[in-house]
């Protein structure tokens, strides 16, 4: 155990963290800020695997150091590594630093958090009885651990979520150039749109097209339904994830109508359930809900299925064996998290923020049948405000709807529409 520790903080010996990249996302400075001994809470770490979470806590390691912190006094372990003693592991951090992690100022980073058991319970007795630590922890089954958080540590804890690159952060990871200001960089980002639609994650964004899809594949779906799923709940059908994530990556958007998966797949109605909420737990897909009636009550029925990023669909198919007008949607619902749509008889709206409803059309022009569904909404609910985003270039506003072309939506534009 002690090698194992040693080999993993290397910075003890001569201060330098190997492991920190260069490229810093937007999302570090926030992190950073919650370092800040103002802020006792424990900060929870997020995101689909291979975001960034584990490089994320190098370089804010990295900025302790050069900040002055002793190096000594950081402490790094990833439960990858088996172990079941939270209290043995501390105390072998102790011998091989001579510093008391009872009584000193210690920053502790535990990565794949979601490996050690009853992980919330622990963390809060730390946290509860040694105001001197600060803890940063991580894990890839994002959702439980989130869930966990707030049931186990309300109040103590903060939530850094990481998603995959923006189309900024892609563009200046891939040249280089800080994209300080948008519109004068507008053209160069929107010659490289297309590249990053298809690699949209950090150690991709120079790879080939068959590499990508091999990396999404074996990095990202493979290890959470042959590893992470079943080490987390023990009895898992791997190959049933794998048909669920086919299906669901194929056909974006696909009603999950129970009944008919249950048949089609050849397992119970219970087996379904349990499974497709396994996908949900680990960030593999999101569930859409329909809201319906007068009031726009989230309904049970009707839900519609998304790969939970567009990456996703990568791991299995070509883009152009998906329809266009699915993957976009796939885009959109990913870049504002999605989680409702409306869908009333043969009317229906892709997606709902607030009381905003939201289309998204594969075509490069808008027709007047495009909007027709938005319209009709508006005026049976009396909604001033619809969006619809399609693949064209030109803005335009049409009887109180925004006509947002794909491309300024994932670049500027998605955040005045975020819940």
């Amino acid at each position: 155990m002690e090698k194992l520790v040693s080999l993993l903080n290397e910075w003890w010996v001569d201060g330098k963290v190997r492991q920190a990249k260069e490229y810093k996302r937007r999302v570090f400075d926030d992190a950073l800020e919650l370092l800040d001994e103002k802020y006792r809470q424990i900060m929870v770490i997020s995101g689909l695997r291979r975001v960034g979470k584990s490089i994320l806590m190098f370089q804010l390691i990295e900025r302790l150091i050069k900040s002055g912190v002793e190096p000594r006094k950081i402490f790094y372990f990833s439960f990858d590594e088996r172990v079941e003693d939270l209290f043995e592991l501390l105390n072998t951090y102790s011998v091989l630093t001579k510093f008391d992690w009872r009584k000193e100022r210690v920053y502790m980073f535990f990565d794949e958090i979601q490996k050690l058991k009853d992980w919330s319970s622990k963390i809060k007795l730390l946290y509860d009885n040694f105001p001197n630590l600060k803890i940063v922890v991580s894990g890839s089954a994002s959702i439980l651990i989130e869930r966990e958080a707030l049931s186990n540590l309300a109040g103590r804890h903060f939530l850094i979520k990481m998603e995959p690159l923006s189309l900024k952060e892609f563009f200046e990871l891939k040249k280089g150039r800080k994209v300080d200001d948008p519109e004068v960089w507008k053209n160069d980002v929107k010659m490289i749109f297309e590249e990053y639609l298809l690699k949209p994650l950090p150690e991709i964004v120079e790879w080939n097209e068959q590499l990508v899809r091999e990396y999404i594949r074996s990095n990202v779906v493979e290890k959470v339904v042959r590893r992470d799923l079943p080490e987390i709940f023990g009895n898992v059908n791997s190959s049933l994830l794998l048909s669920l994530l086919e299906i669901f990556c194929s056909q974006p958007g696909v009603i999950l109508n129970l009944d008919s998966f249950s048949s089609n797949l050849r397992v119970s109605k219970k087996t379904l359930i349990e499974h497709i909420g396994y996908l949900e737990n680990s960030y593999l897909i999101r569930v859409v809900r329909n809201l319906r009636g007068s009031n726009l009550v989230a309904s049970r029925k009707l839900r519609k299925v998304y790969p939970y990023h567009w990456c996703l669909i990568y791991s299995l198919f070509n883009k152009d064996e998906v329809e266009a007008g699915k993957f976009y949607e796939c885009v959109v619902a990913s870049l504002f998290d999605a989680k409702y749509y409306w869908r009333d008889g043969d009317k229906e709206v892709d997606f709902m923020l607030g009381k905003i409803p939201v289309e998204v059309k594969a075509g490069r022009k808008v027709y007047d049948w495009d909007l027709k569904n938005l319209k009709y909404f508006m005026r049976r609910f009396n909604v001033s405000e619809g969006v619809l985003i399609y693949h064209g270039n030109e803005f335009e506003e049409a009887d109180g709807i925004k006509i947002v072309p794909l491309f300024d939506f994932c670049y500027t534009t998605q955040r005045f529409f975020r819940q």
